[in-house]
């Protein structure tokens, strides 16, 4: 008897390692930086825009395509980067409680594939510092200028997310684990890290109708995409130097509809100043997406690591308006298919 007990404790401890290696190894892709670490990133984005049919009625004929000169022969685009200097003051329970980002450079080009501009007002926030801190009572951050100055309208679209918060899962995760993100508001970050600093229109009139109209699109936006969610896998970790790095990979597809009809009339009646004009618009705006991409986890510094995302959209607008001005009458049909296609990067060191 002893003779066959000490056998089965042979056999146990020689078979440890082969058990050990089939147990699943669970990796914590979660968001846990030290107090006080600090990350240097640098987000790109490059989209561009193709015209590839449109149908314009004027009064009731139709203008042939020449009018629109070169419209469909090149595309439109729009390339910006930004660099900040990211320090995690402190974090609690998977989210900022304060950070500190430096905006480092600032870059926008717009235009056609061979006629661009930069655009100076996007990089107003630049050398700037501001500072992201979560409020309890309001449940959403307090965002201010540290040294307690600059201009407060670029603040208002800023957001601290710039590590991809909404596709972390909910817990451990072995390779090839699967979950889906059905959040629009955090999965804003996909589109928008960081937010955006746009400056409003330097008139009293022309800020109101923009805060105006920015408020009644994104909650269109977000009614739109109510059913609009992210397929999220975890491809498992590796060694990159001495980092050891997790990746997840997702991919996504939605579609939206948007009326842009009260946006554009008062836009119209705005830019007749105090000339006589009255406009009736019916326009929408139909979008279909879809895309993929990667985010790269730093499984010990508990932040981002990288990531890439592409994409690719079909937009189709209907426009219809009666416009009066000055004892004239026009009307006007239009309808565009644009297609598109965009790709974000966001390296770090």
């Amino acid at each position: 008897m002893k003779h066959l007990h000490r056998t089965t404790l042979a056999l146990l401890a020689l078979s440890l390692p082969a058990l050990h290696a089939f147990q699943p190894r669970f990796d914590s892709v979660s968001f846990a930086p030290e107090a006080g670490a600090t990350l240097d990133k640098e987000l790109t984005l490059e989209a561009t825009l193709y015209l590839e049919d449109v149908t314009l009625v004027l009064n009731g004929s139709e203008m042939p395509p020449e009018m629109l000169g070169e419209a469909m022969d090149e595309g439109l685009i729009m390339n910006a980067s930004v660099e900040v200097s990211d320090e995690y003051v402190s974090t609690r329970g998977g989210k900022h409680m304060e950070l500190l980002r430096t905006f480092t450079g600032m870059a926008l080009e717009l235009g056609t594939e061979s006629d661009s501009e930069s655009m100076d007002e996007f990089t107003e926030i630049e050398d700037s510092t501001v500072r992201f801190a979560w409020d309890s009572d309001e449940d959403d951050y307090s965002v201010s200028y540290e040294d307690g100055s600059g201009d407060e309208d670029l603040l208002e679209g800023l957001s601290p997310d710039m590590d991809f918060l909404a596709l972390l899962p909910e817990g451990d995760v072995d390779r090839d684990d699967t979950w889906e993100v059905a959040d629009v508001d955090s999965l804003a970050t996909l589109f928008f890290p960081g937010g955006l600093a746009m400056p409003s229109p330097d008139d009293e009139e022309g800020a109101e109708l923009f805060e105006e109209f920015s408020d009644d699109f994104e909650a269109q936006l977000r009614d739109a995409l109510d059913g609009f969610s992210v397929n999220c896998k975890y491809n498992g970790a590796r060694e990159e130097g001495d980092v050891r790095v997790g990746e997840i990979g997702f991919k996504y597809e939605g579609q939206a509809s948007l009326d842009l009809s009260d946006m554009l009339t008062e836009m119209v009646s705005l830019q007749g100043g105090e000339m006589d004009i009255s406009a009736d618009i019916a326009a929408t705006v139909d979008i279909e997406f879809e895309g993929e991409g990667t985010l790269l986890w730093d499984l010990g510094a508990g932040h981002v690591a990288g990531f890439e995302m592409s994409m690719e959209m079909l937009l189709i607008g209907d426009v219809e308006a009666d416009v009066e001005a000055m004892g004239d009458s026009q009307s006007v049909e239009l309808t565009a298919e644009v297609s598109g296609e965009a790709e974000w990067t966001l390296e770090t060191e």
